[in-house]
């Protein structure tokens, strides 16, 4: 290795190499034959990184091959040390290199496209099932269904217990004319007028005649007989009372008079009017 004048300059030992050349204290070389110090004048492994200048060595003062990776300290080289293209995949340590060590550029460049998608994995195994979730709102109410299939007619029931008859609390109401008459005459359900509302008179009838004694054909005769009660006053049926019977005379006078009435409990009974065009 050939190293020019300036090398020289910064060695600052006392030293006397073979070759003739002598530094003195001051660090000045004075050269004896020629004026150039030669890799052969300096001893192996006395340069050190503080023996040389900052930016006093190129690439041309160093002979091909003679620098190792043991000779530069960590972290010293940096892109801006290296020539453009002069480092090669044999120059670099296997596994030496990571993303961090590369520009943006160089790695969105060394990016390869998309590989195809992989077949599908095999179906894991189901899960655990999950805890009960919350109940949900009621949801809204529903359109009105069709009418359903009719069921089956079920078995006949027991019979059950006879009812009361329809007469129970009846009573027979008889109105006896002690001094007889002829004209109208009526018998009420009961001898007071709150009472006998709480009955309707569901027949009647009277006795004007005894048979083959009084009976004679200009005897007393019936015109009229219904269920009511008289309005004395007015000599008319009171409206809408069913609890009694009437009786109409032909005015001729009998001895025996008496007025029948089957009178039940009930508060009232429809009376419907059928008009006859005759």
């Amino acid at each position: 290795m050939q190293l020019p004048r300036k090398v020289a300059a910064s060695v600052l030992a006392a030293t006397v190499i073979a070759g003739g050349i002598a530094f003195g204290v001051g660090g000045t070389a004075t050269a004896k034959s020629h004026s150039y110090v030669t890799g052969a004048d300096i001893q192996n492994g006395t340069i050190t990184g503080a023996d040389v200048k900052d930016s006093s060595l190129t690439g041309s003062d160093i002979r091909n091959g003679s620098i190792h990776g043991v000779d530069i300290a960590n972290a010293s080289l940096t892109g801006a040390d290296v020539l453009n293209s002069s480092l090669t995949g044999y120059d670099i340590e296997n596994g030496s290199l990571s993303t961090a060590d590369f520009s943006a550029s160089t790695k969105k460049a060394l990016t390869g496209a998309t590989g195809k998608t992989g077949a599908t994995g095999a179906k894991g195994a189901t899960g655990a099932t999950g805890a009960k979730g919350a109940t949900g709102a009621a949801g809204a109410r529903g359109d009105k269904g069709d009418p359903g299939t009719p069921g089956t007619p079920g078995t006949k029931g027991d019979t059950g217990d006879k009812g009361d008859s329809g007469l129970t609390g009846a009573v027979y109401r008889v109105e006896n004319y002690k001094n007889g008459g002829g004209g109208s005459a009526t018998v009420a359900c009961a001898d007071n007028e709150a009472d006998s509302q709480k009955y309707i008179a569901i027949a009647g009838g009277v006795q004007g005649s005894e048979s083959g004694v009084t009976e004679t054909a200009e005897s007393f005769a019936v015109t009229s007989s219904f269920p009511g009660r008289m309005n004395w006053d007015t000599g008319k049926p009171k409206a809408d009372r069913l609890d009694g019977w009437i009786v109409f005379g032909n005015g001729k006078y009998t001895s025996t008079l008496k007025v029948w009435a089957l009178c039940v409990p009930a508060v009232s009974i429809p009376v419907q009017q059928v008009d006859l065009d005759n």
